[in-house]
């Protein structure tokens, strides 16, 4: 899978870099940028992939807890209450479950009568979830306290569709300016182009000399910044 992944990275950032030769220096030294565009591009993926595993995980950790709460409203022990959520999940999720391999993980540990506590914060951070660390910590404190679990499960089943529903409403508000944001990453590459083939004397004095380079590659990175830049104004957190 990860050679699979690096394999399209390459390709992709091959194509990248073609590009750049092409437009911004008509020349094959270009492809020199090809190890940056390669950083950058699998930067770009990972990031894209960790942010839909995020999302991913909160939806199956939200069912997973609603799963918690029943199991502990049945008079269900934490401890039997979390193995039966295990089972609530491998029903509905099956084998594409995100959380699948943590929580096998955490049946074998409690089956060898490891303290929750110690499982559930080595999940927690292994998730590097904000929300289910949060969960982790009022849990903790509250089965040392002797606190309500399944008020505290409620609430956070409670706070994760509220803050599910939010992003989802923000999504749909702004799927406009991210269709935006996409055509205006596309128009000066777009223009470059159709200068190269309508009119190539008049924008053939960029290429070919020390000055020339020099305006391109700072175009180049002003591109680059924009692009990035629009990328992560888009990105939401909540």
């Amino acid at each position: 899978m990860i050679c699979k992944k690096q394999m399209i990275a390459a390709g992709m950032a091959a194509v990248i870099s073609g590009m750049i030769s092409f437009l911004f220096y008509h020349s094959l030294w270009g492809m020199c940028t090809l190890p940056m565009t390669f950083c950058l591009f699998r930067k770009y993926t990972d990031q894209r992939e960790e942010n839909r595993r995020q999302k991913r995980l909160n939806l199956e950790f939200k069912d997973y807890m609603y799963a918690i709460s029943s199991a502990l409203s049945a008079g269900y022990s934490a401890e039997r209450a979390f193995l039966a959520g295990l089972k609530d999940m491998e029903r509905l999720y099956g084998e594409t479950c995100v959380l699948k391999q943590a929580l096998e993980s955490m049946e074998k540990r409690l089956s060898l009568q490891e303290p929750i506590e110690h499982i559930l914060k080595d999940f927690a951070e292994e998730s590097k979830s904000e929300d289910i660390e949060t969960f982790v910590e009022i849990f903790c404190y509250a089965k040392r306290s002797g606190g309500d679990f399944i008020r505290i499960i409620e609430m956070s089943v409670g706070r994760l569709c509220d803050k599910i529903e939010v992003l989802e409403e923000i999504h749909t508000v702004m799927a406009e300016k991210v269709l935006e944001q996409k055509v205006m990453c596309v128009v000066p590459l777009g223009i470059l182009l159709f200068f190269k083939l309508t009119s190539p004397e008049f924008i053939g004095v960029l290429y070919g000399n020390v000055l020339g380079i020099v305006i391109m590659t700072i175009a180049l990175f002003l591109y680059g910044t924009a692009f990035f830049l629009g990328m992560k104004i888009m990105e939401v957190e909540v």
